[in-house]
């Protein structure tokens, strides 16, 4: 099997010539590539990667950096972080008006062409999912502020409801020319959204089915009406309205992050593992402290709970980010890929 046909049949809960194996982003390639010899670019296939992900870039007008501050499309930091003091355009408006007269970034000024040219590269190898990081409730943060955009959702949920439509629409657009754009060569339509901690969601579930299921549904819908899978990412503990993104069409759950859940590895299994394919497992938070055998005893153990009848992409539950050690990283990866079904 080639990459592609095996994830696709792993998502499918299909037998496969050896478990599935992926990764959001491994952030420490040039150190792999100095130990092993080899070239950047062949680093995620040496460690045995069956997808990439695929989106399109932003060609249009930006606002210009101001004190060493770049900024997005969107009119926000590009700054990449969580927490952090930022500039928030939308903090301090308080009406319709206002939110609407907004200049919203337009989904049209995204270099789908050059999508289109990766898809048909990569297409036929690997199973392209894609756009990825678009989301809706962190887009709504990075434009009011988290705070504030919870604030505003308790107490003004009309400005709320008014950006996140904007943000919606957009997402939703974007999506559908990505798809027009990849084709078939790509199978998978993958978005992400992060709304959980690593206790439990930061809105009540109730709020979360109000706002954000029914955009959610018709972004998943998107997907399904093109005959796409449905791969959804969102860290920390969202076990709380799991039924309810398998309800509205995910097929593939990223990031399984087990030692942030309210039940054990077996018990998300049994529940859940008939319904969806669980991505990720390897706890990325150890990978820098763990030694060798500790990685790969963790391992193992996710693709005989996680993996049994199918159903499991084996890797980190998260980045593998750049003090992770080459060892620990083989460690994982050539003991997902050596491991006999």
């Amino acid at each position: 099997m080639n990459p592609r046909e095996r994830q696709l049949a792993t998502i499918r809960h299909e037998p496969t010539d050896r478990i599935s194996v992926d990764a959001i982003c491994v952030e420490n390639v040039a150190n792999i590539a100095e130990y092993l010899k080899i070239e950047l670019s062949a680093v995620l296939d040496r460690l045995g990667i069956d997808g990439r992900i695929i989106s399109a870039n932003y060609i249009g007008k930006i606002q210009e950096p101001e004190n060493g501050i770049y900024f997005t499309e969107w009119g926000t930091p590009s700054t990449g972080d969580y927490g952090t003091h930022r500039l928030n355009p939308l903090a301090d408006m308080e009406s319709i008006s206002d939110i609407e007269k907004y200049p919203y970034p337009d989904p049209t000024n995204y270099d789908f062409i050059s999508a289109r040219n990766v898809a048909k590269a990569w297409g036929d190898k690997y199973a392209l999912r894609g756009p990825y990081w678009k989301p809706l409730f962190c887009q709504v943060c990075d434009l009011f502020g988290m705070e504030e955009a919870m604030i505003r959702m308790l107490t003004q949920p009309i400005i709320f409801e008014a950006v996140l439509d904007h943000v919606f629409e957009h997402t939703y657009e974007f999506c559908k020319r990505l798809l027009d754009a990849c084709g078939d060569y790509m199978p998978i339509l993958c978005l992400g959204d992060d709304f959980a901690t690593q206790r439990g969601l930061m809105i009540s579930p109730e709020q979360w089915r109000k706002f954000l299921k029914p955009r959610f549904a018709k972004l998943f819908e998107l997907g399904k009406s093109r005959d796409k899978f449905v791969w959804f990412h969102s860290c920390g503990d969202i076990t709380s309205i799991l039924p309810d993104l398998i309800d509205i069409g995910v097929d593939v759950w990223e990031t399984v992050q087990l030692h942030t859940l309210p039940m054990s590895a077996k018990e998300l299994k049994r529940e859940y593992g008939k319904h969806i394919t669980f991505f990720g497992g390897i706890n990325t938070q150890r990978l820098p402290f763990a030694k060798p055998d500790e990685v790969r005893a963790e391992v193992i153990k996710c693709i005989e709970i996680l993996g049994k009848d199918g159903g499991y992409i084996c890797g980190p539950d998260h980045h593998i980010k750049p003090d992770v050690s080459v060892e620990n990283t083989l460690a994982l990866f050539d003991t997902a890929t050596s491991f006999m079904m």
